[in-house]
This record gives structure tokens, sequence and C-alpha cells, in this order.
């Protein structure tokens, strides 16, 4: 997942807040070249949609396979990681943090201690 940092953000702001769109180039992308530094900006931002929508359908998938009883070990080794690192990632989701509460999950038992692994 890609998350912007406080210093982006404040960054971001920053920029927005001193956007002076009367000293702001206006191009017609249906029939103008536009400068690479604007299809950069645009690509990026593409980028970011795609990786922000890949995240949410790998959230929803976790999340179905966690409603579905799959243990965090099982989806670790799917993603290619440990059940633990997947439970760390994906439980704070709703739909898998409702999952983990449920009693059929030992990997969850045994982090909290009640069983030994």
């Amino acid at each position: 997942m890609s998350e912007l940092t406080p210093d982006e953000l404040a960054e971001i702001e920053r920029r927005f807040e001193n956007f002076d769109v009367d000293q702001a180039e206006v191009y017609d992308v249906g029939t103008d070249e536009l400068p690479p530094q604007v299809v950069l900006v645009r690509a990026m931002a593409e980028r970011e949609l795609l990786i922000r929508q890949a995240d949410h359908v790998m959230r929803d998938a976790v999340g179905t396979a966690r409603a579905a009883n799959l243990s965090w070990h099982k989806i670790g080794m799917v993603l290619g990681t440990t059940g633990e690192a997947a439970r760390q990632r994906y439980a704070k989701d709703r739909t898998a943090a409702k999952a983990t509460r449920s009693k059929g999950d030992g990997d969850t038992r045994a982090a909290k201690g009640r069983i030994s692994a």
C-alpha cells in the first residue's frame, strides 16, 4: 500500500494553498501535446490510483478468506509472507478483524498466549 508521509501531505497542501490559477498554463488535452512534466505527474497520479485499487481488492480478498475461516498462516502462504505478517497488515480491516475474533483460528489464539504454538 502506498501511504503518504506527513511531510508529503504537508508539501501537497503547501502547493495547493500557493497555487495561482492566473499563472497556470492551460492545455487542451485533446489536441495539445502535453509537456513531459505534466505527462509524468499524470502517470504518477494514475499509478497511485491503481495501487489503491489493487490494495482494496487485496483487502477484500483477505477479508473474504478470513470470513471463510482460512487461517492467517494459510493466507500468509498465499501472499508469500508469514501468517503473522499477513495478520498485522490486514487484521486492521473491519472485515478481517471481525473474522479474527471468531473462535476457529488457532493462529490468533496462540498469538494472544491462550494456547501454545
